[in-house]
């Protein structure tokens, strides 16, 4: 019975190891990053041709990557170089390596105007990507990448309780300059009126800001929220929905922020 018991335990053991190798042989194709992702990119330009030596400096976007399975891909954002914002969009290619990495290659909008390549790793039954700049080198720059479940969205879809979760830096106005990290809780009535409460880190001076504003919803899933922050401006935030209207990558539009980042559905 001892040896009939230790038979057992090794091809348990010997199972359970096959299928931990099967779990680790994933593989994927071209046709598997297909759809609609919802993105934040932040990070820092730090070399750049000198047409574009102006835009030196803290880099925060949001938009959407939408892939059509056959290695071609459409991107629009919102992009703000050290608090100048502007809005692109761009086409570009991609592929996909068995081992589930992408490789994206496109022009970067004006006044950049210069060839870029981008790899990211796929994860989460391939609906979530972190995405690198890889060339040219020089700057640091890091995407997060979350994907759409629905065609056309509506105010409804953006609805309860959400994480604030954002970051990035701020050039003006003076008295917020620096770092900023932004953390706390929203909560939207599915008709376009939501309240928030926050605490904001400005370069080590932390200020709690309660606050109410407007938003709106378009068919394509973009999310705009408007409201008057603690520096008493117009504060406005856009981005895009993820998942079921679950999760919002996001840019302040500002002039003078470069911060973006998600929020999430707490239930």
């Amino acid at each position: 019975m001892k040896l009939l018991k230790g038979s057992t335990g090794l091809a348990a053991l010997y199972l359970l190891g096959s299928g931990l190798a099967l779990q680790g042989a994933i593989t994927c194709t071209t046709a598997d990053y297909r759809g609609t992702y919802a993105f934040y990119t932040t990070g820092a330009l730090l070399q750049l041709p000198p047409a574009a030596a102006a835009l030196i400096g803290p880099f925060a976007q949001a938009g959407i990557f939408t892939s059509d399975g056959a290695g071609n891909v459409v991107i629009e954002s919102a992009q703000s170089y050290g608090g100048y914002i502007q809005s692109s969009g761009e086409v570009g290619t991609y592929s996909v390596s068995p081992d589930c990495v992408v490789t994206y290659s496109l022009v970067l909008p004006p006044p950049l105007s210069i060839p870029a390549t981008f790899t990211s790793v796929l994860s989460g039954g391939n609906r979530q990507n972190v995405v690198m700049i890889t060339e040219p080198q020089g700057s640091v720059v890091v995407g997060r990448h979350v994907k759409q479940d629905q065609r056309f969205c509506a105010v409804s879809d953006f609805t309860g309780a959400y994480q604030i979760d954002i970051a990035g830096t701020i050039t003006g106005p003076k008295e917020a300059a620096g770092l900023f990290q932004g953390l706390g809780r929203l909560v939207s009535d599915g008709n376009g009126n939501f309240t928030g409460k926050s605490i904001g880190n400005f370069a080590g001076r932390q200020v709690t800001e309660d606050f109410k504003g407007t938003y709106d919803v378009t068919a394509k899933c973009g999310l705009t929220l408007k409201y008057a922050n603690s520096f008493g401006q117009s504060a406005s935030i856009g981005g895009y929905l993820g998942g079921h209207g679950d999760s919002a990558a996001v840019i302040a539009l500002n002039p003078g922020w470069a911060v973006s980042g998600m929020l999430r559905a707490q239930q």
